[in-house]
């Protein structure tokens, strides 16, 4: 090979190694520490977090509840309903039908101080389950720790010019993902048309399973490389439009929090990076981070019937939504930066 063309050839190379480091480091730098080792002990104040938290996936999430069972769904929709009613919150339903069903989501707010329109922080589950699946952690887990966090924040006072709305979404699941009909693109489409702004959505999405044993835990490319091989770790993924959202989330999580973390930035072409509801509120350019145990990637029982409330980590989960309690009042407390 002459000099010249050896040259073209190293700059290529060098050129492409710096590409790929800069990907690597863009996806995968996150800010604060990943816990490492035993989980201290819950606190005093925590002890019965992990029953309550059972106590709703149970209410929620012990049969099959969707469209195609609506009776169930219905239950499942009341009692999310008569329990921010008892903490305090007024409810707004949000109402559409589909397949002649009339179906609804749920949504609970607390505004701060100021005139105009407020910019809003949304953190979303959805209550429904896959066809032929029970739904405990996908996503019963999801509904009892937002349920959990309404208890938590039910006294919290946002900053001037911000309000925060928890939602509870129906019609995730297919058939309805990604179409008119799905919940969380009908309340994303509403808040467009009313133009309003969100400045940070959180999607909790099957947050309820871990495990410690090695080969636990896998992923679709190029995660598969980059990341653990054991499903002890709550992930929080995002697109790279909200990457500064995701290191403002999982930093605030790490202070708050002693639980294993992890955070990757993908893009919505990657399997799973789009799989839930802050998929709808990305398709208006709003940044949103999902938090997820990682659903297929690690769970055994995904969207099957044996999802079922005794296989989900209540303690472990507890931890998770004190996290989450921490990054919500960080959230709310002074504007977000998009």
């Amino acid at each position: 090979m002459k000099p010249a063309s050896v040259r073209i050839a190293l700059t290529v190379l060098a050129t492409f190694v710096v590409f790929v480091a800069f990907a690597v480091w863009f996806m995968t730098a996150m800010p604060g520490t990943r816990h490492r080792g035993s989980l201290p002990p819950l606190r005093v104040e925590d002890q019965q977090l992990p029953a309550n938290l059972k106590a709703h996936v149970l209410a929620v999430a012990s049969e099959e509840h969707n469209v195609g069972h609506p009776e169930a769904l219905e239950r499942s929709a009341r009692y999310i309903e008569s329990t921010l009613s008892g903490l305090g919150y007024a409810v707004s339903r949000q109402e559409f039908e589909t397949e002649g069903v009339k179906v609804r989501n749920l949504e609970a707010r607390r505004t701060g101080p100021g005139t105009g329109k407020p910019r809003i922080i949304v953190i979303g589950a959805h209550y429904d389950s896959a066809r032929g699946a029970v739904g405990a952690d996908d996503n019963g887990s999801g509904v009892a720790a937002l349920l959990e966090l309404a208890r938590l924040l039910e006294s919290v006072q946002p900053a001037e010019g911000l309000e925060m709305r928890l939602i509870f979404y129906v019609n995730e699941e297919l058939p309805w993902f990604g179409t008119e009909k799905m919940g969380s693109l009908v309340h994303a489409t509403g808040l467009a048309r009313e133009e309003r702004q969100v400045v940070a959505m959180l999607s909790l999405e099957t947050i309820g399973w871990y495990s410690d044993a090695p080969g636990s835990q896998r992923y679709p490319f190029p995660f598969n490389l980059l990341y653990p091989s054991t499903g002890d770790f709550v992930g929080f993924v995002a697109n790279p439009r909200s990457r500064r959202l995701l290191h403002r989330v999982i930093g605030s999580f790490r202070r708050h929090t002693a639980f294993p973390s992890e955070g990757a930035v993908g893009l919505e072409s990657i399997a799973g990076v789009g799989w839930s509801d802050q998929w709808a509120y990305w398709k208006f350019g709003w940044p949103a981070v999902m938090v997820t145990d990682t659903a297929p990637f690690r769970y055994p029982h995904y969207h099957t019937l044996r999802d079922t409330p005794d296989k989900l980590d209540y303690d472990r989960l507890a931890r998770v939504v004190r996290g989450l309690e921490g990054v919500v009042r960080d959230l709310v407390i002074a504007t977000p930066s998009n």
